[in-house]
């Protein structure tokens, strides 16, 4: 088995830029994108479910996305680390604390986690504690995830009513001689409406 040092490298290297962007306040009325593609090398043996994976630092937090097609339903994970000594506490316009989209290649929703669902009207707050860290969760059965699967290509999440948004593209079964698996990955920063905002 080989050791992929440059893959650690260009990870390295990708963080320590995502870090040093994240120094500059986030004031943009439209945002701003940033992406990355890191060959993993090595092809599969046999077809197997994928995995897609986005991370950055910014301010006092670390978010995670992973997204995976687990037997043709579509999995959904947003992990919200807080990596300063202090609370991170975020003020909410509703009960609402994070959202899934998946987009299509023009930047149109075609799904949406919260379409349909009911939250409180009040203002809330959410809190993450020094150190620790939230997930959340989303998964589109395979009924759904069948009708837009065509034209899906990137999954994005976020905490609502901050700045960040962060992507990655829809994972896609690898088989047997297949090309080398990517990375694939991108945050948004900014605080301006995207395409897939009421």
């Amino acid at each position: 088995m080989r050791k992929h040092f440059v893959k650690f490298f260009a990870v390295s290297t990708a963080a320590i830029c995502l870090i040093g962007t994240a120094a500059v306040p986030v004031s943009a009325g439209v945002g701003t994108g940033i992406g990355i593609s890191i060959p993993t090398g090595g092809s599969s043996k046999s077809a197997s479910p994928s995995k897609t994976y986005a991370a950055f630092r910014a301010d006092k937090l670390a978010e995670e996305l992973t997204v995976e097609d687990r037997h043709g339903r579509l999995m959904m994970e947003l992990k919200i680390t807080n990596i300063s000594d202090t609370p991170y506490t975020i003020s909410h316009r509703n009960g609402q604390i994070y959202d899934f989209a998946i987009l299509d290649k023009n930047g149109k929703a075609l799904y949406r986690w919260s379409d349909g669902m009911a939250f409180t009207q009040s203002l809330t707050t959410s809190t993450i504690a020094a150190h620790q860290n939230e997930v959340y969760q989303a998964e589109l059965d395979r009924k759904a995830y069948r009708k837009i699967k065509d034209d899906a290509v990137l999954v994005t999440a976020w905490l609502v009513d901050t700045p960040y948004v962060i992507s990655t593209n829809l994972p896609t079964r690898s088989a047997a001689g297949s090309s080398p698996a990517v990375i694939h990955g991108g945050i948004i920063l900014g605080n301006g409406r995207w395409a897939y905002d009421d």
